[in-house]
């Protein structure tokens, strides 16, 4: 079948007689009424008489295009195929259609209708007499074969009945359909088509030191799915002992057993920014199963929900690294049938008491088994296979120097892999490097007073990685701690640094190759958390003031060109903020076009976030209020209202901050314009009344119309007319004052004034409204377009002229399938079936309707999805029948 909603194209198969008769009214032209009063396209063979195709293969091409065949058999056997005497064209359709498995419907007419017409002087009728057919045996064979075919064909006695048959069986398709995507019912959850396979392991470190036992009791609990609950365990173990390592090991292993896909979220439990919330991992997980961004919800129970409908009868393993605390991983714990693997640092027992999790301790290596990674690592290098952990491997002797370095570094996994990595680098001895390390690590611990525990292992052995790099890399290494977020892209880093990007790029690979920084993905790089936060301790001590104040400049300042790159391109006519010449080293970023720029915004928008944060708490509101607002559109086109709102709150505390009191107007309109989009009306008034006094305070004319054009359109939401008329009018005044505002000046005209007019019943004023607000936009804004012609509908069919609005509907419908606004179709659709109903055309009505229901589901707008049912229903149209 096409995409839901979609218009259908109906394949007609029969004889050529049966659009020749009745004289009146032929069989064929009201099974093209059915079709068309259902909003689908009839195809006949008859529209393609100038196509040069053989007529063979244009009726086999013809079907194979088809959404539904038709077929009406009258008792005329018709043309036999030119290749293929045995049958006729007709036959030719049937078989296709069948062989294809197209949905079909089959009517037959009545032989005895065709005498009686042929009785009564239609010569039509008269060739189609079964008497007069030499090939009428044929035709009664294939008229027995469709009725032995299984299907419910239909003998009818006039075209009338064709018609009412028809629009009754496609309507019970469409409603079919539209109930398969989603199950009947407000809390059904739509899934996505198709849905995605996610694949988000992090690739296996190598030379892996298999805890066995732990692996082979995980891995069997991970293969026994339980149709009660998923199952859960959780890894827990001091920092450095290498959960991360050995939960991907495990998920690698079992990875087959999770067809369906494997998801992975970095919670950010003890990382120097903020923790991921429960409702930021549900958003990336329902985006990475293929919910589109206008249909995903807001809010911890609605994500939730959705994600658990995702996952419903599949098998997908997640993998919730680095929680804090059991409110970050209750909610994505998955349904049955997926498993779930959390590691943490804490005890998080509400999960094994709660949940029925299995907890699985890791605790610092075995010596053998510390000591056998070592010898891996600096004798055969990187590359070579895991090390099994059995104890078969050699033991050390009195003095061994892999023994005294495996004990330096605690046996943990991840001081042994950067304590390797380092010997295999310097060229030095074992034994000179145990020396070496004892030293820095006396010296260390005299400065800091640490005991002798892990953590301080961890901490020598950094301070000793920290020395073998050269001062250019030291510097890489303790100015990357400036970053607040997680991956750092390579653009960001050379601004950091300060150095030309393919510069940056090299530095930043060879801190890889330290193993000191880790590259999860091409051009993006991550410290991890134990590292991030010796780097920090290193940039205190010893990277000047002015020098980590340059340098963080640097970067939110490239943060705020890239993302007003961004935001010209995904709005170029929205109103930007101000941005200076680029700092000294610096490096610029350009979008070649929408796709491109909505998707840095994707995968920098929790640094966006980051960053505006960090320019606020280190006093740079400048930067604070002009990153806040650069990436509204983002936030806006992918329905990210909480980000909305908050990024324009630090934005106002930031303006205010810096004393400008037009940025603060701008920015209390953005928390407005997110209050209004959350629900929240009682503080949108609010905001939006200060914003109003700042501008006109300043002088701001843009923000006083941008202002009194939200107010008109809030107004209207609170059932206030006449102060939205006012607020548009003053509005629509100042934009003309300003010129060339034509986009501006049509959206206050469709937003505030012309339904102000028409919840007025002032009918002519708002179609005059609404006329011109249309004139400013044409060409230049699809989705406006396709709204005001469909604003244009309602005022005719208030004013009692449903014709008009009917017509009004289609153009809009054009529109909005031109635009792929979905939603818009649908609500239009719905506007279109409230038009038809008052024309006395209930089949018609039914037809919009139905494609409605379809979008709808598909949207997952489940509330309107049911009242279209709803509506249906009344219409006599029932699921049960579907």
């Amino acid at each position: 079948m096409s995409d839901l909603g979609q218009p259908w194209r109906v394949f007609l198969s029969h004889t050529g007689d049966m659009r020749r008769w009745p004289a009146d009214r032929s069989w064929v032209t009201a099974a093209e009424d059915a079709v068309k009063r259902l909003r689908h396209a009839p195809v006949d063979m008859a529209y393609f008489a100038a196509d040069d195709r053989p007529p063979a293969k244009l009726c086999v091409s013809l079907v194979e295009n088809c959404d539904l065949y038709v077929g009406i058999i009258g008792t005329r056997y018709g043309s036999p195929v030119r290749d293929d005497p045995e049958r006729s064209y007709t036959e030719l359709e049937f078989d296709t259609a069948t062989a294809l498995g197209k949905r079909r419907l089959v009517y037959l007419v009545d032989e005895a209708a065709a005498q009686l017409a042929a009785d009564a002087g239609d010569a039509g009728a008269a060739g189609a007499v079964p008497a007069l057919d030499p090939w009428a045996a044929r035709q009664t064979a294939f008229r027995q074969r469709v009725l032995d075919s299984g299907l419910t064909a239909t003998l009818v006695t006039s075209p009338a009945q064709v018609e009412a048959g028809l629009v009754q069986a496609i309507a019970q398709l469409m409603l079919a359909d539209a109930v398969e995507a989603s199950p009947v019912g407000t809390s059904a959850m739509p899934a996505p088509a198709p849905l995605r396979v996610p694949r988000q392991l992090p690739p296996e470190a190598a030379a892996f030191i298999n805890r066995v036992h732990h692996f082979q009791r995980l891995s069997e609990l991970l293969a026994a799915p339980d149709d009660r609950r998923a199952f859960v365990g959780v890894i827990s173990g001091p920092a450095g002992v290498g959960k991360t390592s050995f939960a991907v090991h495990v998920a690698h292993g079992v990875r087959d057993q999770f067809p369906d896909g494997q998801l992975y979220v970095d919670f950010r439990g003890y990382s120097p920014q903020p923790p991921l919330s429960a409702e930021e991992a549900l958003d990336r997980f329902v985006r990475a199963l293929g919910a589109d961004d206008a249909r995903i919800p807001t809010g911890l129970h609605g994500l939730g929900e959705l994600y658990r409908y995702l996952l419903d009868g599949r098998r997908v393993l997640v993998i919730l690294d680095n929680a804090l605390n059991v409110d970050q991983v209750r909610a994505l714990l998955p349904p049955p049938g997926c498993a779930a693997i959390v590691t943490t640092r804490g005890p998080l027992s509400g999960l094994v008491v709660q949940d029925g999790a299995t907890r699985i301790t890791l605790e610092p290596l075995e010596p053998i088994h510390a000591e056998a990674l070592l010898r891996t690592l600096t004798s055969a290098g990187l590359g070579q296979p895991a090390v099994d952990g059995t104890n078969d491997d050699p033991p050390s002797v009195p003095g061994d120097p892999v023994a005294a370095l495996a004990r330096q570094c605690g046996y943990l996994p991840l001081a042994l892999r950067i304590a390797a990595e380092q010997a295999t680098l310097s060229g030095l001895s074992l034994a000179e490097l145990v020396d070496e390390l004892a030293d820095a690590r006396g010296r260390l611990d005299a400065l800091a007073g640490l005991d002798e525990d892990p953590g301080s292992a961890v901490r020598t052995v950094f301070s000793w990685s920290y020395r073998n790099l050269s001062e250019p890399l030291r510097r890489a290494f303790r100015l990357l701690a400036l970053h607040p977020g997680g991956e750092l892209p390579t653009a960001a880093a050379a601004a950091l640094l300060g150095i030309p990007t393919a510069a940056a790029g090299r530095t930043l690979d060879s801190l890889v190759a330290f193993s000191v920084l880790e590259r999860p993905s091409r051009g993006r790089y991550r410290f991890h958390d134990l590292v991030r936060e010796y780097a920090a301790e290193r940039l205190g001590a010893d990277e000047p003031a002015d020098d980590r104040r340059d340098a963080l400049d640097r970067e939110l300042d490239w943060y705020l060109r890239a993302a007003d790159a961004a935001d010209r391109v995904l709005a170029p006519q929205r109103r930007h903020v101000p941005v200076d010449a680029p700092l000294p080293a610096v490096p610029t970023t350009a979008f070649g076009g929408h796709d491109a720029a909505l998707a840095w915004c994707d995968a920098e928008r929790h640094n966006l976030t980051a960053m505006t944060e960090l320019a606020a708490a280190t006093a740079r509101p400048v930067a604070a209020w002009k990153l806040a607002l650069a990436p509204v559109t983002f936030f806006k086109r992918r329905h990210f209202d909480t980000d909305w709102l908050a990024a324009s709150e630090i934005a106002v505390a930031a303006a205010r901050a810096a004393g400008d009191v037009a940025a603060e107007a701008w920015a209390l309109t953005n928390v407005g314009g997110a209050c209004l989009t959350l629900g929240h009306l009682d503080r949108a008034w609010e905001v939006y009344e200060e914003s109003l006094a700042g501008a006109r305070r300043t002088g701001d004319q843009v923000g006083e119309a941008m202002t009194l054009s939200n107010l008109g359109e809030l107004a209207l939401e609170l059932g206030r007319h006449d102060q939205a008329l006012s607020f548009g009018q003053q509005a629509r005044d100042l934009w003309r004052a300003l010129g060339s505002r034509d986009r501006d000046e049509a959206f206050v005209l469709r937003d505030a004034i012309a339904p102000a007019y028409l919840a007025r019943g002032q009918y002519d004023d708002a179609l005059r409204a609404y006329h011109e607000a249309y004139d400013l936009c044409r060409g230049t804004d699809l989705q406006a377009e396709g709204l005001i012609l469909r604003d244009l509908g309602h005022v005719h069919l208030a004013m009692g002229n449903a014709a008009e609005a009917s017509a009004d509907y289609e153009r809009s419908l054009v529109v909005h399938q031109t635009s792929g606004d979905r939603v818009g179709e649908a609500n239009t659709l719905r506007a279109l079936a409230t038009a038809r109903l008052t024309l006395d055309d209930a089949a018609g009505a039914q037809g919009a309707l139905l494609q409605a229901l379809a979008i709808l589901r598909e949207q997952d707008h489940l509330a309107e999805a049911d009242a279209v049912l709803a509506t249906l229903r009344e219409l006599g149209l029932h699921t049960g029948d579907a």
